[in-house]
């Protein structure tokens, strides 16, 4: 049987102590994953540092070496489970690339990782702190990704060289979006799908 995250932080911590490694990357993986699990039981607001490091097993300065808030917490948590699983990967087009990418995310939003964006969405409309984090931490990083992507399909004439690859991402993926937010219907492969290439023909792409 594993050991349960409070264990292996609390082991961790120590070790760390003991060996004068106070940043422990177990120790930091263990408290996000904690603070992951907290967050998607609990909701956003009825989460603290305090209960985080008393479930992760830690003292509450080993969180705050880490982050200065709770917001900051919660959104690397969110980053770390979800970032890599929705990355863009080579594919045989840009365009294809894209699609790949937007499939992956929505089925990532499909399961838990759906559920807590949601939340954190809409408490983000209440909470400043939440807001900047997600901000920074989220939303300008994936846009900045994007863009970077988007640019290469215009640079291989995939897309027309006149489009914004700001409205492009909007396009793209605003639809996800709305639909997870307003439980607007189920993001389906198919559903991604649709959206890809209608988009991608009015953006003139050779491949659409």
């Amino acid at each position: 049987m594993g050991l349960s995250p409070r264990t292996k932080a609390n082991q961790t911590e120590m070790q760390a102590v003991r060996g004068g490694r106070p940043r422990s990357e177990q120790l930091h993986q263990a408290i996000l994953q904690t603070t992951f699990d907290l967050v998607l039981r609990d909701g956003f607001r009825a989460v603290s540092l305090e209960g985080i490091a008393a479930t992760a097993g830690v003292s509450k300065a080993t969180i705050y070496r880490r982050w200065p808030n709770k917001a900051a917490v919660v959104m690397d948590a969110f980053t770390n489970k979800v970032g890599s699983g929705t990355l863009f990967h080579k594919s045989s087009t840009v365009a294809e690339s894209i699609r790949l990418q937007m499939r992956a995310m929505a089925k990532s939003f499909r399961g838990s990782d759906g559920t807590l964006v949601k939340a954190l969405l809409a408490e983000s409309e209440f909470d400043p702190e939440l807001a900047k984090a997600l901000q920074e931490r989220w939303t300008l990083p994936r846009r900045r990704m994007a863009i970077l992507v988007i640019q290469e399909a215009i640079r291989k004439g995939e897309m027309h060289s006149e489009v914004d690859p700001e409205d492009v991402i909007d396009i793209l993926y605003g639809p996800i979006y709305y639909r997870l937010q307003r439980n607007a219907g189920a993001l389906t492969n198919a559903y991604i799908d649709r959206i890809f290439h209608t988009a991608m023909k009015g953006l003139g792409t050779k491949n659409s």
